[in-house]
């Protein structure tokens, strides 16, 4: 089930994992020139986030690289990759995600309902959903095989110091 009416997210500064994917589930996405965007969560020892969505969005190279490597990328490259819709300067970006949602609102409500529900279920065709749950069962996998490691849900090597557990606690 998704909400019949498009969702736009705004996105400025850093969207990083959680909120990374809170935006992918986003119809349109409008980033600051600033934004970043990072997936971190194979340095955390887990592979992908509860909504992977990664190679339908940046294609499957692209999303393996930036997977692979935990590095961020800018607004403007996820714009080049067809993952953000629009890039604007930080100072517009109220503006800017308010003019389009008001393009989007005079259209009528019916065809953008069915339109959004035709473009969905065009990717639900293609193996989104199968993807999704294969990468959610993955992703639960390696949260019970670092649990069994490390006694913690995430490897804690790629963990702030900070925040990983002493060797003597581990054990």
């Amino acid at each position: 089930w998704t909400p019949g009416k498009p969702i736009i997210a705004a996105v400025d500064g850093a969207a990083l994992a959680g909120g990374f994917e809170l935006a992918l589930a986003c119809d349109l996405i409008v980033a600051s020139d600033d934004a970043q965007f990072c997936d971190p969560v194979v340095t955390m020892g887990v592979c992908g986030v509860e909504w992977f969505v990664h190679p339908w969005e940046l294609g499957p190279r692209k999303a393996k690289e930036f997977l692979f490597t935990a590095d961020s990328w800018s607004a403007a490259e996820a714009h080049q990759l067809g993952m953000v819709n629009q890039v604007v300067p930080r100072a517009e970006l109220s503006s800017s995600v308010l003019a389009l949602a008001r393009r989007i609102a005079a259209k009528p409500s019916f065809a953008l309902k069915l339109t959004k529900e035709a473009v969905n279920r065009s990717v639900d065709m293609m193996g989104q959903p199968a993807a999704i749950d294969q990468a959610f069962a993955l992703h639960q996998l390696c949260h019970a095989h670092n649990l069994q490691e490390f006694g913690m849900v995430v490897d804690p090597s790629g963990l702030h110091p900070s925040v990983r557990k002493p060797a003597a606690a581990a054990e």
